[in-house]
């Protein structure tokens, strides 16, 4: 308190020794700039409320005398102490409107939008929905169903976190600091976890929560962070504290670069594995190139932004953006594929069906069953016949009906109605796109169904759509 005693008398004192000369309110103001500067060199955590009440004024008296650089840079000392953003917008400072000074001074704490922003938001709005509608989805593995959800939301929760910072609006909730940090070393595990579960049905061992180790280091550290009150957070977000967050930054920038490099390698790895000995249907193997291509253009995009923030190439906004784009892109993609093929997305077609563990078929003779079972779907065109039925398709094959059945399970991911209603609308939809003024009773019937009823269930399950849905589309 004497600190603030000793200014307020220098004030007083520069005041007097001022008065009657021109514009000795300006000049009075001047005369303090050592002593605050001096103030603020030595104790920002002192700062009072006439100490600020001096920043603002001396900017506004250096807008006064249209001092640009003066206003610029006391406005700005105002708003790191006050937390008061709007002040850079104050009706004081309209002159200096289109000035860089004070471009560079709204960019940096005034609410702003463009189309970037809008579309972090657009994309962590609409992750949270999907990871939200996903975790609730009944059916289908559950393991495989909680780790993508979880994978989901806290990219979703990261994204918004950007959208909060590159807009400023994190200045507003200042318990935001940070919120995002704890789950950095999860997006790796998260990944790696979910494909080794879809593609091999993998089960968890003890041994594996070594992968959440990084994670509870990170809490730990950033624990006191959290619990700090808002004015202390207030502090580390304008930088006025006593805190430097810059070793917590490279911190974790570089551990997370390490940890996605290496899960992103594991999985590419698992992912080349599976492709040599395992045969998936082609929606599945589909699923897999898209997951793989976006995990390592997300790990690369990364990577560059790891070496742009430790300044080791130079820094730009396209480097900046681009992992967040990369990332925000996966989301959507997830979103995308989650809406068309919503059984395949959490399925585990990988995983051996639980009903054939004491199957006798043999893993030669189960592709060589498949080879056997789409020559007939695809050459003969079994499934047009509306008679065809599970114990007719083992007979074609020369096998039993419980071998049939597997192999369309294990290397369809479907059972045998649906395999066949799924090659019926294939065929329904290339009528429909060649001739689009045929009777749509008419393309079931043709296809192999036994009514329009289950046609058009079939047909909604595949495509999203009706079959007359469908039909208009093709007409717009």
């Amino acid at each position: 308190m004497l600190v603030f005693a000793y200014i307020r008398n220098i004030f007083f004192l520069s005041a007097l020794i001022f008065v009657g000369a021109p514009d000795n309110d300006l000049h009075a103001i001047n005369g303090l700039t050592n002593d605050a500067i001096t103030l603020k060199g030595n104790d920002q955590s002192k700062f009072s409320e006439d100490s600020l009440q001096l920043y603002k004024e001396r900017a506004i008296a250096a807008a006064n005398r249209n001092d640009l650089s003066n206003a610029a840079f006391y406005v700005e000392e105002y708003v790191k102490y006050s937390a008061e953003t709007g002040f850079v917008e104050s009706r004081y400072f309209k002159k200096f409107a289109n000035t860089q000074a004070f471009d560079e001074l709204r960019e940096k704490y005034s609410f702003h939008l463009n189309w970037m922003h809008f579309f972090y938001l657009f994309s962590s709005l609409t992750g949270f929905f999907i990871g939200v509608i996903l975790l609730l989805k009944k059916g289908q593995d559950p393991v495989a169903k909680i780790l993508i959800s979880v994978f989901v939301l806290i990219h979703s929760l990261f994204i918004f976190h950007i959208f909060l910072f590159n807009t400023n609006l994190n200045y507003k909730a200042p318990h935001v600091l940070y919120m995002s940090a704890s789950f950095s070393y999860l997006y790796g595990p998260l990944i790696y976890f979910y494909f080794k579960r879809i593609t091999l049905g993998y089960k968890f061992k003890k041994w594996d929560l070594l992968h959440l180790l990084p994670t509870l280091v990170v809490v730990m550290i950033y624990l006191p962070i959290y619990l700090l009150p808002e004015a202390e957070k207030v502090k580390i977000m304008f930088e006025v504290g006593s805190f430097n967050s810059t070793p917590y930054l490279y911190g974790v920038v570089g551990t997370k670069t390490i940890s996605l490099a290496v899960y992103g390698f594991m999985l590419i790895r698992l992912y080349y594995i599976n492709k040599v000995h395992r045969d998936y249907s082609r929606e599945a193997q589909r699923w897999l190139n898209a997951l793989v291509v976006l995990v390592g253009a997300y790990v690369i995009s990364y990577l560059i932004y790891g070496l742009t923030i430790s300044e080791v190439i130079p820094r730009s906004d396209f480097l900046y953006n681009l992992q967040i784009v990369a990332m925000a892109s996966m989301v959507l993609y997830i979103g995308y594929a989650s809406y068309l093929r919503p059984s395949l997305f959490v399925g585990s077609f990988g995983m051996k069906i639980e009903k054939y563990t004491k199957s006798g078929l043999t893993a030669n003779y189960s592709l060589e069953l498949k080879e056997q079972l789409v020559a007939l779907l695809e050459q003969e065109k079994i499934y047009l016949r509306n008679d065809v039925s599970l114990d007719g398709l083992a007979e074609r094959l020369n096998t039993t009906r419980h071998n049939a059945s597997q192999v369309i399970n294990e290397h369809f991911g479907l059972n045998f109605f649906e395999l066949m209603n799924k090659y019926r609308i294939q065929d329904a939809v290339e009528i429909l796109e060649n001739d689009k003024k045929v009777n749509i009773i008419d393309v079931a019937y043709q296809v192999g169904f036994n009514n329009k009823v289950t046609f058009n269930k079939s047909f909604k399950k595949f495509l999203s759509q009706t079959p007359s849905q469908y039909l208009s589309s093709l007409h717009t």
